[in-house]
């Protein structure tokens, strides 16, 4: 390439992350509906019963704000008391937030009593509207799987008819302990099972797991652990896998056998960098390199699974994430899309490896590591794919983790400031493990086209930048940020030199 190719490559390049720089800062009135202070101030000067002195505000908290349409909707949970009292309890709203421009001359209204079922309430103050919650109502099996006596007959049912190896399953007792809740949506359960002594065969589980859906996604999920567990993996020492044993499609439960954690490796992750100590660090990278057998053992398994996945459904799906959220916010679109369309250029020249059997949403989170052992969990998502699917995201969200400075996940991170040049050198630091992670898998299967992984990692921190947004993570974004602006030159796919 001559220099004046190569300066008008460079200016591009320069345009193109100039336009991401538009992604840096979310917008007050955005940060403004998940600020907890600014919520309670306006909470408290627009709704009556906290105006008024009959009720007293203490805390505002948001929660599962996602962008739906032209607005973001949202959970809030109100912690209140009555004046003299010393007793809280909890208030909890829908809510939908707004861009400024859609209800430019909204007055304030508040409508009924605070807590009644019929409250509703639009708040200038904050572009948002607001409706008391109504109860929880798509997963109707919630209720019957927490109940002790309604869930043991039904698992014992469930799994008897959907595991022949399981014919004589006979369960005392169950212990039922609710591990994740996303409302509306889905719900992981954990059951301890009793046995009577004379009825327990050594083969029946001590644990088992169901998972209920709101969709289809649970069939698919059934189908994807079947037909790895029919293969070798189901034995393999190198990783574990949960036994699929039923699913019932009328209830959209699926049940399965455990996978035995003390810790995930995204938490080993977090603190590795938090501990900072050289002994830390290579543990993680023993973990890492355990990790990369294990999915080199998942891709080479031979499973045939019917669902095929490429590039191209990622970037669609990114691309109309893009074109949605400029709906509400229109100079996304021209600041979002240059970037897109040259990982486009650069995914087009490459050559993509075989299709393998692949997990779909491989990220640390999904392993699980017990005793010296790792295990692999949630295969909703499980396609045909190239291995850079798996490879980019999972070291996507390895770096995520890594290079954490404010807590994400419900997992706290070190509260010790960093300055650039220590987030550098962290970074560095990541990226080495990262590449030993690739050398590792590749010892364990073949080699991998590596511009590939890297674009898919590329892709998948965009995506992270547009989620901050879908999902208004104030203090997240400035991490991912960091971690694109240096991942991106690195790997060569722009020069911001």
């Amino acid at each position: 390439m001559s220099e004046t190719d190569q300066s008008i490559v460079q200016k591009q390049d320069a345009l193109i992350w100039e336009g991401l720089q538009t992604f840096r800062y979310l917008p007050d009135w955005m940060t403004a509906a998940r600020d907890p202070d600014r919520i309670c101030a306006a909470f408290s000067e627009a709704i009556p019963e906290f105006r008024s002195g009959q009720l007293i505000l203490h805390e505002c908290d948001s929660s599962n704000v996602r962008y739906k349409g032209e607005n973001w909707k949202g959970f809030y949970e109100l912690t209140v008391s009555k004046p003299g009292e010393s007793s809280t309890s909890e208030i909890h709203l829908d809510g939908v937030l707004s861009a400024p421009g859609v209800h430019p001359d909204r007055p304030l209204l508040v409508e009924n009593a605070l807590g009644s079922e019929d409250w509703h309430a639009y708040i200038p103050a904050l572009n948002l509207e607001l409706w008391t919650k109504k109860p929880e109502a798509v997963l109707s099996s919630l209720d019957m799987l927490i109940d002790p006596e309604q869930s043991r007959e039904y698992l014992m049912n469930r799994i008897r008819a959907g595991s022949p190896a399981y014919q004589g399953l006979q369960i005392q007792a169950t212990h039922p302990k609710i591990v994740r809740y996303k409302p509306g949506s889905r719900c992981t359960i954990v059951y301890q099972l009793d046995y009577l002594p004379d009825t327990n065969d050594h083969r029946w589980p001590e644990l088992v797991v169901a998972k209920t859906y709101r969709k289809e996604k649970g069939q698919s999920a059934y189908e994807s652990m079947r037909a790895f567990w029919d293969t070798a993996l189901s034995s393999s020492t190198l990783v574990k896998i949960a036994e699929p044993l039923a699913y019932d499609e009328e209830m959209k439960v699926m049940i399965q056998g455990p996978i035995r954690q003390e810790i995930t490796l995204k938490e080993m992750t977090v603190m590795a960098v938090k501990e900072g100590t050289p002994q830390a660090f290579d543990d993680l990278t023993e973990a890492m390199r355990k990790t990369a057998r294990g999915l080199a053992e998942l891709h080479k398994s031979g499973t045939k699974l019917t669902t095929l996945y490429g590039w191209e459904d990622d970037e669609e799906q990114t691309r109309e994430s893009i074109q949605e959220l400029s709906v509400s916010v229109p100079q996304l679109a021209a600041a979002g899309l240059p970037f897109l369309e040259r990982l486009d250029s650069l995914e087009a020249s490459s050559e993509p490896d075989p299709r393998v059997p692949s997990h779909g949403t491989f990220r640390p989170a999904q392993v699980l590591m017990h005793q010296g052992e790792i295990g692999f969990i949630d295969f909703d998502s499980s396609a045909m794919a190239e291995p850079a699917k798996d490879l980019g995201l999972f070291l996507c969200a390895f770096l995520r983790a890594g290079m954490a400075t404010v807590k994400f996940d419900d997992i706290e991170v070190s509260s010790e400031p960093l300055d650039e040049a220590a987030r550098l050198r962290r970074f560095e630091r990541l990226l080495d493990i990262s590449e030993k992670f690739l050398d590792e898998y590749e010892r364990a299967y073949m080699p991998v086209n590596r511009q590939r992984v890297a674009l898919f990692e590329a892709l998948e921190l965009f995506i992270l930048v547009l989620h901050a947004w879908t999902k208004i993570k104030v203090r997240e974004l400035n991490d991912i940020i960091f971690v694109l602006e240096h991942f991106l030159p690195a790997h060569k796919i722009l020069n911001l030199k």
